[in-house]
């Protein structure tokens, strides 16, 4: 991502709060942009009606889409913005990703803004079908927004993993870091680059390797045995960090600003993110999804918004 030009903004007219509206206005500060409020319908109740002739069921859609293209309108009129050029669309869709993936397609935007909501009664964020089907399929970054307010010490915080093969391949991780720089650029935010060294997920791996008579597999140097495993963790840390510094060097050069942190991601992580002010964690997706099962429990529970990235040469899983 060089620039963010045109935003498409996935819209629940009825509601109150319209954090993905009131967040993608910040992205006008810099330079005009265009923004699509789009709202994908369907019900099923309707849809299914056999009380309903054919030619009634369409007047009935027509009906429904008219009213939510006035609550659109109303919306663009309550938030004038001079370097703001508004668009709308209704469509009635089912499933409604798919809907919102063919306007993406049309569209051509450079960002997708959705909303997510916090459960009532536990401090977690409720992630619908909907949510995670774009995440695993939507070409473009979808930045997951929450009704927490971005503030003046707000930052962007890429989280990467310089040692994950898919990463390398793929060019996740710049591609990571290149969203992160446009984004802080942006709303004119600090940038913090973040990852996490998990000692226990080595150890776990050691002994594994140890009791299957695997290790001179994968680590085949004679010093690298298993009577040298604290030796060969702080090796294995090291390089982390060279190759941490390394990816991060032409993205986020200032060494304050990159983190190294060490411990169980799914308590540290957020930890770091408190302590960082982060407004926005940019993170990398694939075709099957987050990097892994801790990852998806993670974006559940962070208090700040998430900016979903794919890999390069994506190809989108649903059709």
């Amino acid at each position: 991502m060089q620039a963010i030009n045109k935003i498409l903004l996935d819209i629940n007219p009825d509601s109150e709060q319209q954090p993905a509206l009131n967040k993608a206005l910040f992205f006008a500060n810099k330079q005009p942009i265009i923004i699509k409020l789009l709202s994908c319908v369907y019900y099923p109740s309707v849809a299914a009606s056999r009380l309903l002739a054919p030619h009634q069921l369409e007047k009935t859609k027509k009906v429904i889409l008219k009213f939510h293209q006035g609550q659109l309108i109303k919306l663009v009129k309550k938030n004038p913005i001079i370097n703001v050029t508004y668009e709308t669309q209704v469509i009635w869709h089912s499933p409604i990703y798919l809907g919102i993936l063919q306007v993406v397609e049309t569209f051509k935007p450079d960002l997708l803004i959705k909303a997510t909501h916090q459960h009532k009664t536990i401090i977690r964020r409720f992630f619908t079908p909907t949510d995670w089907y774009l995440l695993k399929a939507c070409p473009i970054p979808v930045l997951l927004v929450k009704e927490q307010v971005w503030t003046k010490d707000s930052s962007v915080v890429a989280a990467i993993d310089p040692e994950l093969n898919l990463s390398k391949e793929s060019e996740l991780d710049i591609n990571v870091l290149k969203t992160a720089v446009t984004v802080s650029s942006h709303l004119k935010t600090p940038l913090h680059a973040v990852h996490c060294f998990d000692p226990n997920y080595w150890d776990i791996l050691f002994e594994a390797l140890g009791k299957t008579g695997m290790w001179g597999d994968v680590f085949p140097s004679e010093q690298n045995s298993p009577e040298n495993e604290s030796m060969l963790l702080e090796k294995l840390r090291y390089q982390h960090n060279v190759n941490f510094a390394q990816t991060c060097s032409e993205y986020v050069p200032n060494s304050e600003n990159q983190h190294i942190v060490s411990g169980d991601i799914e308590h540290i992580l957020p930890e770091t993110l408190t302590r960082l002010h982060a407004g926005i964690l940019v993170l990398g997706t694939h075709r099957t999804g987050l990097l892994g099962s801790t990852a998806q429990r993670l974006v559940e529970t962070v208090e700040c918004d998430l900016l979903a990235v794919k890999p390069r040469d994506f190809e989108a899983p649903f059709h």
